[in-house]
């Protein structure tokens, strides 16, 4: 998994932050910041692309856009999806797509690095949740000392979403990475869950039920799900055509893989194209 390395420092400054609704489904913004996004899915689904690395976000999820990133939407949120967001800015010591084991990452939490995966599956009852609308408050407020109680908050905020994120990885067994592995290694194939429980010396009946509760999808699903995150990617390249790509991640019927790509993203494989303008108006702060 890539991890990004954010700097501990008193220089972090939020830049921009609030609350956006979409009563009308669209997409993400297509774009390279020079700040860092953390945008919150509060209530409703979005998907987002990262450097062509797909995320289906639900509610509850936070993922990092990294500053100087190319992100963008990759299918329209849901009806009156509500979004919560905080620009802040980069520092010389960011560093980011960095691929690091367990014990790297429990390493850099007891240095004066954050460490935080793309996205953080974090629900809504927590200690984040709530610093995040402290900041949002704070920052459309006239309080004395606003800009040093800004960046507390944004370091406490960065620093509870590491440890939810440690919480993360210390419950992740090993063979979980082996098998997403070998998945990505062989995308043209779809493991049976026979397979899978024979490379990693697993009854299946224990394999199936500990990958699900660990990745929240069955061993089908999940294969499925990466294989379709990957054709996007090939698709949107322009360099491949759709029955290539759905040959190459082990699609025989091309009508089944359209289904399930129009199923996942909300547009068919040949309707990739770049974003049309918004017709929704970001609302800063909403009450």
């Amino acid at each position: 998994m890539s991890y990004t390395l954010l700097k501990f420092s008193t220089s972090r400054q939020v830049t921009l932050c609030g609350t956006n609704v979409y009563p009308i489904p669209e997409k993400h913004l297509d774009r390279v910041m020079s700040e860092h996004d953390l945008l919150y899915v509060f209530s409703g689904e979005q998907g987002i692309a990262q450097e062509d690395e797909v995320f289906n976000l639900q509610a509850g999820d936070i993922i990092l856009l990294r500053a100087g990133s190319h992100h963008y939407g990759t299918m329209p949120c849901t009806v009156n999806t509500r979004t919560m967001f905080i620009h802040f800015n980069a520092l010389l010591g960011d560093q980011g797509e960095k691929f690091l084991t367990g014990d790297e990452i429990r390493a850099y939490a007891e240095s004066d690095k954050i460490c935080l995966p793309t996205v953080i599956h974090c629900g809504q009852n927590n200690e984040a949740t709530g610093l995040i609308n402290d900041i949002i408050d704070l920052y459309w407020s006239h309080k004395p000392s606003k800009k040093r109680r800004l960046m507390l908050l944004l370091n406490l905020l960065l620093d509870e979403l590491s440890s939810i994120a440690m919480e993360s990885v210390n419950q992740r067994e090993e063979w979980t990475v082996a098998v997403i592995s070998l998945f990505r290694k062989h995308p043209e194939r779809m493991y049976s869950l026979e397979e899978v429980a024979d490379v990693v010396q697993m009854n299946v009946r224990t394999l199936s039920a500990r990958f699900k509760q660990i990745t929240g999808k069955s061993v089908h699903q999940y294969q499925l799900n990466l294989k379709l995150e990957m054709a996007y990617r090939d698709l949107r390249s322009g360099e491949h055509t759709v029955k290539d790509v759905a040959m190459s991640y082990g699609f025989c019927d091309a009508y089944y893989f359209s289904r399930q790509f129009k199923k996942k993203f909300g547009i068919s494989p040949k309707q990739i194209k770049v974003r049309e303008p918004s017709a929704n108006i970001n609302r800063l702060p909403v009450v």
